[in-house]
């Protein structure tokens, strides 16, 4: 693993002058004397999204306890299949986060592996003039009890989850249309964090991409929780956002230290 540094990257236009002034010239002799009609791909994909059935289903509730409760909230003309849902995504979004972490700790092993001092994040707060009031944070006695730390509780979050579910009647192991589409959506974070040619700071840019997502996700879970009346979820559901906020502020403040102070001693972050 290296780090950012000066090399041979040729894919500015900069770096060959001759050749972007002939594919300029090209540009100018082989393009449509007129606006490129795309109005038919336009319709196409207007008819498509007309026509497509949806990414799928919200399984029925496979409790009867479950099927009540869902048949009341339909009678009060709630929608409690976009809670299932949208409980649904945080659980693949949790269990997909505690895998990025998984990877994240390998990320930091290497590093070390490589022979770099990367200080804890409450070190790296504190040498770039931050300060935190994260008790379990500075209680950390290194960056990988923080990591540690972190996965763990992206795993409770996992497995509170999946009970809230059962508790509505619905089945967590279930891939729900909003998991489906947030499992498709952080394909990209996981190849980051996982390839072997990405820094930790680079891998850490892509865990805060997940924990911005994160965070919105909580706080629009808790609102559908509210409005479904589900006050025990409701509890439990602000309990885990406080942690994905110092997961949040975490990740954002170590990321920016690390980048700020610039390449630790053998520069491999």
């Amino acid at each position: 693993m290296e780090a950012t540094t000066t090399g041979m990257n040729r894919t500015g236009a900069s770096a060959s002058p001759a050749g972007a002034r002939a594919m300029a010239e090209a540009v100018e002799r082989y393009s449509p004397p007129g606006p490129i009609d795309v109005s038919q791909s336009e319709e196409m994909r207007l008819l498509y999204a007309q026509e497509a059935d949806p990414l799928g289903g919200v399984p029925p509730p496979t409790s009867l306890g479950g099927m009540v409760r869902t048949g009341v909230s339909k009678l009060m003309g709630d929608h409690p299949e976009i809670l299932l849902d949208k409980i649904g995504e945080r659980i693949a979004f949790e269990r997909g986060g505690t895998r990025l972490y998984d990877a994240l700790i390998v990320k930091y092993q290497a590093a070390l592996n490589a022979g770099a001092q990367v200080p804890s994040p409450a070190e790296a707060l504190q040498a770039a003039g931050l300060g935190t009031d994260d008790v379990a944070l500075l209680a950390d006695a290194s960056a990988l009890a923080t990591l540690q730390r972190i996965r763990a509780e992206e795993l409770q979050h996992f497995q509170l989850l999946s009970e809230a579910m059962r508790k509505l009647g619905g089945d967590p192991t279930a891939q729900t249309p909003c998991a489906d589409v947030v499992a498709t959506a952080s394909m990209g974070l996981i190849q980051v964090v996982t390839d072997p040619r990405t820094t930790l700071a680079q891998a850490l840019s892509a865990i805060l991409t997940a924990e911005l997502t994160d965070n919105a996700g909580w706080e629009l879970l808790i609102q559908l929780a509210e409005q479904a009346g589900e006050a025990d979820l409701v509890s439990e559901f602000a309990q885990a956002l406080t942690e994905e906020q110092r997961h949040l502020s975490t990740v954002q403040a170590w990321l920016g230290a690390l980048v700020v102070s610039g390449p630790l001693p053998n520069e491999a972050v």
